[in-house]
């Protein structure tokens, strides 16, 4: 029996095997992307719809796909926020900036729900946190927080 593989074969099937690996693997990674960014923006239209349970269950999806989805956290927490959970918002908003310790949204948001909590010290910490990183806070929550604190941060 004849070997009809020649050394050129060898040498170059591995490498066509690699690249068809490398693509089926750059596929499998864009389908997750899309199938993301569908739950997410599932997710956005339930909490439009006021449908929080259902919102919660999309971005669960999101990152179950990718764990690091920083936005992902924050508009879980708005749907927790929706539901009264707060503790479970405030982790959604602590997840969302240990992931993305720049996104003043997440520090001004779990600021409010220090508020909610009567942790006006923690509250004053975030706020803070979200003005340095730029974001503009509403002056009648600042008004609101100075009052129930009695600071004048």
């Amino acid at each position: 029996m004849k070997n009809y593989l020649t050394k050129p074969t060898w040498v170059i099937l591995p490498i066509v095997l690699f690249f068809l690996f490398s693509y089926a693997f750059t596929q499998q990674k864009q389908s997750e992307s899309k199938d993301a960014d569908f739950y997410f923006n599932q997710g956005i239209a339930y909490i439009d719809k006021a449908q929080y349970d259902l919102a919660i269950a999309a971005f669960n999806e999101v990152l179950e796909i990718n764990p690091r989805d920083a936005e992902a956290y924050c508009n879980r927490g708005i749907a927790y926020r929706e539901k009264r959970q707060y503790d479970q918002a405030i982790a959604d908003y602590t997840k969302a900036i240990e992931t993305d310790p720049k996104l003043a949204a997440a520090y001004y948001n779990r600021g409010i729900f220090y508020y909610f909590k009567k942790e006006y010290d923690k509250s004053w910490e975030d706020v803070k946190r979200a003005q340095n990183l730029d974001y503009q806070v509403p002056p009648k929550f600042l008004e609101d927080l100075r009052k129930v604190s009695g600071t004048q941060k």
